[in-house]
């Protein structure tokens, strides 16, 4: 069984009714994209590459629900997911970005990529297919588990390894990475990308306690050295921002 026909198995496991047709906002994540983009705090208008888009949420809420874009693609490993992702009136690409690079030849004026890079082998060589799809000034999205956030450490510190994905249908969800703010950077800035930003997680964010503070960190010095410590820490998604130069 190939990665296409394991995740086939995988979407239709988890495949209903309510996944074809109009998004009815059940979406936690999705949802969260879209008000940040309403927000300013990712840009929208043009097209949009919603990368690992599975079944074409987001695409149907930001392009026919907000009209926040003109476009949109989906594009997704499993047929299964593209089938309900067209239901809803979205075009879709079938393919393994690990294999096939992100095989389009137009560019686009926004890239996202919701709980995907954690999936992939070669998250380098998914930020340079980025940089290559995106226009100039365009913008990747990238929303990941935060590996660094304090109760993931505290269970570290205890000896399990923090589970950071809802998905139950495999071991971890999948999962094949984990990042940090700092990792992200390291990977977008070499592929070219400019004014990396971790954006806070306002449906999750949690202020590590006074006790996490004391055990594991050096107080902060400064007002800005707070605000960073408490992003670094206190997000259990990281929302990473970065644009193609």
């Amino acid at each position: 069984m190939d990665r296409t026909e394991l995740y086939d198995v995988m979407a239709a496991r988890k495949s209903a009714p309510k996944d074809f047709g109009t998004y009815i906002g059940d979406n936690g994540r999705v949802n969260r994209c879209a008000r940040m983009m309403q927000q300013g705090q990712i840009n929208h208008g043009g097209k949009l590459l919603d990368i690992g888009g599975g079944i074409g949420d987001l695409a149907h809420l930001v392009v026919q629900q907000k009209k926040l874009f003109d476009s949109a693609v989906v594009l997704d490993i499993s047929k299964k997911n593209l089938e309900a992702a067209a239901s809803k009136g979205c075009t879709g690409i079938l393919a393994d970005v690990d294999k096939q690079g992100i095989p389009v030849v137009e560019q686009f004026n926004v890239i996202t990529a919701l709980d995907f890079i954690e999936h992939i082998i070669d998250p380098e060589n998914f930020a340079r297919e980025c940089y290559r799809c995106l226009k100039t000034g365009g913008e990747v999205f990238i929303n990941t588990p935060n590996i660094q956030y304090w109760e993931h450490i505290e269970h570290l510190v205890h000896g399990r390894f923090p589970h950071t994905s809802g998905d139950r249908e495999v071991y971890h969800g999948g999962h094949l990475a984990f990042f940090t703010y700092l990792d992200l950077c390291e990977i977008f800035e070499n592929a070219g990308f400019v004014e990396c930003k971790q954006l806070k997680d306002d449906d999750g964010f949690r202020q590590p306690p006074a006790t996490f503070n004391a055990t594991f960190m050096e107080p902060p010095k400064t007002q800005n050295e707070y605000v960073e410590w408490s992003m670094r820490f206190g997000n259990p998604n990281l929302l990473f921002r970065a644009t193609k130069r």
